[in-house]
């Protein structure tokens, strides 16, 4: 068992967007998962709008540890993360989808590396990491993973595994200068993060996933990523406003 030091209470916000097939084992897993660490701890689940039976099953789940924050209108992950955060209690948070691509396994081994870093992501591209994906879909990641770098300067290889852990601190210092709602959040966020110098550390996944990109979500997020260089390479309203207490909301252009 992976030990956990020096850490006190534990929320993990899930987000979750017509889920029903899948929601209710992840909620249970991570349930089991974390109560075999021995932390106090709470799962904040999100329902971002689902148009399904979601919200019924969520609600259904039994368990004093399990939060639902639920709303009508489907606005994106990016909101359902940052929704989920401003309701959590702990010092450290971490970020997992709903879907159960993951294996929550690794839950462990990530707040543990919060020992060393401010922000612990999971990469696919990790040498230890266990990943069963089309080969179409890791084509198109890796496409996506150099772009970003390109645009953004960010170092890391893998910035979409919805999987990442922060301290409450690191993550309030980015989540005010956040914009994003939808797909590429996790780009801002990490964009955000290395423009603030926070500590990120890198560690294995295991993902099965065989579903594909649509063309649209693709072309979302080329867009929400085009308007993150823009606002850090010429606006460089993020280097204007991170040490402003409140800097307000950025508005793009295109509001998804």
């Amino acid at each position: 068992m992976v030990m956990v030091s020096k850490l006190d209470t534990v929320s993990v916000v899930m987000p979750v967007f017509n889920g029903e097939s899948v929601i209710e084992k992840s909620i249970k897993e991570t349930d089991k998962k974390l109560e075999d660490l021995n932390v106090s701890y709470e799962i904040i689940v999100v329902d971002d709008g689902s148009r399904d039976t979601t919200r019924k099953i969520v609600q259904s789940v039994k368990s004093s540890n399990v939060k639902v924050v639920s709303y009508d209108v489907n606005q994106g992950k990016g909101f359902a993360l940052v929704t989920g955060a401003i309701n959590a209690v702990s010092d450290y948070i971490v970020f997992m989808d709903g879907d159960g691509d993951l294996d929550t396994r690794v839950l462990g081994h990530f707040i543990s590396a919060l020992d060393n870093a401010d922000i612990v992501v999971g990469s696919k591209r990790h040498p230890d990491s266990v990943v069963n994906v089309p080969v179409l879909r890791r084509f198109l990641s890796l496409g996506f993973n150099i772009l970003v770098r390109l645009m953004t300067g960010i170092k890391l290889w893998d910035t979409q595994v919805g999987f990442k852990v922060f301290r409450r601190d690191a993550l309030i210092d980015i989540m005010k200068l956040v914009s994003v709602r939808k797909y590429a959040f996790d780009v801002e966020i990490l964009t955000i993060a290395t423009l603030l110098k926070k500590r990120i550390v890198v560690v294995p996944v295991e993902i099965n996933c065989n579903a594909l990109f649509s063309v649209r979500n693709i072309v979302r997020m080329f867009v929400d990523i085009l308007g993150i260089a823009y606002r850090l390479r010429i606006k460089k309203w993020y280097q204007k406003n991170h040490n402003k207490k409140n800097p307000g909301k950025y508005n793009p252009i295109i509001r998804w």
